[in-house]
Formats: structure tokens, sequence, C-alpha cells
């Protein structure tokens, strides 16, 4: 099965005119409207796709759950919703259990770095206790960010170490390879049986540090935990799986290892909603 794990529904009306400007100024494109029917012709590649919004007061961007909902009831059979949570916000665990329970959307999307938190902080854990008490898969941006506002040290992926000691039952994907700490994000993925990674947007903006990072999480012997992610709307799933399979390519003809084909294979194939308790 094919599953993109890692599809934005966000809209530019979810960020505030000063996050705009701080992230153009960065270097990225102007944010344009995602229309759901350009979505959907997009995610036929994949036969689910997971989407959410981001929320982060701190930062101004805050995607209402109900969006999100709203955009998954469009597609049922086709679209899985998660809920973007701030814990920062004092009524966080409601929003929690009214998502779950009133939106339908099974999953918690967390953005420590945008937020501007620590997510090993013992303060945050009742979201981790609440996401194990309704069975919910956390998904958290995990790498590098322009934003001048933003603290990298949140976003290295042993914090995640300390929180899947606290709690071994919840089920952790860490975005992005946590790029460019792919190393710690593989030692993390091995030490820990439900720690995974997506490899959204990793293998198609820096596909050099890509081919190390798949190198290193093949020597590491975790690459049967990495899950595919798009990262839409900045690349499509076709332009992800594409990427991936191109990733050799750079080192045809030196010395040094080629990712194997299997390994890629098993990344676009694998039942990533098995693997997450997902229904």
């Amino acid at each position: 099965m094919k599953v993109d794990v890692h599809a934005h529904c966000i809209q530019p009306e979810h960020v505030t005119a000063g996050a705009h400007s701080k992230m153009e100024r960065s270097g990225y494109p102007p944010m344009a409207p995602t229309e759901f029917d350009h979505f959907m012709r997009e995610m036929e590649p994949v036969d689910k796709a997971i989407c959410f919004g981001v929320r982060a007061r701190g930062t101004g961007t805050m995607t209402p759950d109900e969006y999100t909902s709203e955009w998954v009831s469009r597609a049922p059979e086709k679209l899985l919703g998660f809920m973007a949570i701030d814990p920062m916000e004092e009524d966080y665990l409601e929003k929690i259990d009214r998502a779950a329970s009133e939106l339908g959307l099974c999953g918690i999307k967390l953005h420590p770095i945008l937020g501007r938190y620590n997510p090993a902080d013992p303060k945050i854990f009742p979201l981790y206790e609440k996401a194990i008490d309704l069975g919910l898969p956390i998904l958290t941006h995990m790498g590098a960010h322009p934003d001048d506002r933003v603290s990298l040290k949140q976003s290295e992926p042993l914090l995640f170490d300390d929180v899947a000691q606290a709690f071994s039952e919840l089920k952790i994907v860490v975005a992005h390879m946590a790029h460019p700490w792919q190393r710690d994000c593989a030692v993390v993925l091995r030490k820990h049986p439900n720690v995974y990674a997506d490899v959204s947007g990793a293998g198609w903006v820096r596909p050099w540090q890509a081919w190390q990072g798949l190198t290193l999480m093949v020597e590491w012997g975790v690459a049967d935990k990495l899950l595919f992610g798009s990262d839409f709307p900045f690349w499509t799933p076709s332009e992800g799986m594409e990427k991936l399979r191109r990733l050799n390519d750079q080192v045809e003809g030196t010395g040094f290892p080629r990712i194997p084909d299997d390994v890629v294979e098993g990344i676009i194939n694998r039942d990533a909603l098995g693997l997450l308790g997902i229904g």
C-alpha cells in the first residue's frame, strides 16, 4: 500500500502576514491557496494520504482542526486527518479530545520549532498521555527551519529519545528524517520500537544529504522504519517517488555504496497505517 504520511492542507489565511513575510525573506515562494481538486489529482499515485495543517501560535501559524476535518470529509475513502496541536495553548488537551471525538481526526501533528517549545519538557507530557489514551500517533516536525524566530535545538531528534523512554506505547513519526540530523534520527529509531521517520522533503531539497541520510539508515539497520511522505504542496508524491529512485544517480561510477533498490521501494510501498495502528 502506498501511503503519503505528510501532506499539508494549510492555506495562506492560516498564517499571519508577519509569518508570510518571514518565510518569503528566507527564500520560500509566496504561499498560494491549495484547491481541493488539485490536491486530489496530485494524490492519485498513493492509496491513502494523511493531511494536516500547522498550529504554532508563537510564530503565527494557526490551522483550525475544523478545516482539516472538512477537507478529509470530502474524500474519506482516501484521506485521513491529523489534528494540529500547539501545547502552548492553555486548552490544547480539550482541543485533542474534540478533534478526536467530534472531528474524526486520527493523529496529532506537532511543530515544536515553530511553536517554540521543547518537546521533551515534562510540562508537555500530558499531551503524550492523552495521545496514548486515545490511540493517536504523533507526527512531529524535526529538522531545520529558516525562520529566525525559531530555536534549532528544539528540533534535535535526541529530544524524542527522552519522550520515547517515558512513553514506550506512543507511536512517533519523526518528520524529514530530522534533516540535517539524520544520524541522530537513525540511532533513536534503532533504540525505540515505536519510533519511525518519514522521508518527506529530505530527498528532493538536498539530494546529496538525502543519499547520506538513507545510507546511514541502512547502516544502522532501520531502513524498514522509514515512511513515505511528499511534504505537499512543496512537492508532490510523484516528485518524491521519482527523486527517491534517482538518489543513486549521484554515486554512479564512484566507490560509494548504492542505496539498495528494495530499500527505496520499501519506503514507497510501506503500509504506514498498519505500523501506526490507524484503522
